[in-house]
């Protein structure tokens, strides 16, 4: 988590940087890969006040890659990837996403969202930012 928060930080004022002098995002895999991979983690936690039936899951896709919560148990738990039906399927942009994870966006631009519109919520109030 240390060395997550370390990225995310480094990475996270790299944007703001690049995004206010007009240079080109740190966008490609090796460097958003890892910033996703540890902002998704927030995601349980988002959702945890968020009471759904067993089995109800809702998959967040960036540029295609999927990663999934799903309630288990009483809580929500994470997972890389999608099933194949998931209840609600939201869809973003690399841009978006670090946008929506560390409250950059402006609006939901940008978001689409494909089912229970309600269980999309606690995604688009997700941050990541540790401070």
């Amino acid at each position: 988590m240390d060395v997550g928060r370390e990225y995310t930080e480094w990475w996270h004022h790299q944007m703001q940087i690049r995004d206010s002098v007009g240079a080109p995002p740190l966008l490609v895999a090796c460097w958003l890969a890892p910033l996703l991979d540890f902002s998704v983690r927030a995601l349980p936690r988002a959702y945890a006040s968020l009471d759904a039936p067993e089995g109800t899951t809702v998959s967040i896709y960036v540029d295609g890659e999927p990663w999934t919560v799903r309630r288990e148990r009483g809580r929500w738990v994470l997972y890389e990837g999608a099933p194949e039906w998931p209840i609600t399927k939201v869809r973003l942009d690399a841009d978006t996403a670090w946008r929506l994870f560390y409250n950059a966006l402006r609006g939901r631009a940008g978001v689409v969202v494909e089912g229970d519109v309600l269980l999309a919520e606690p995604l688009l109030r997700t941050r990541s930012v540790i401070v």
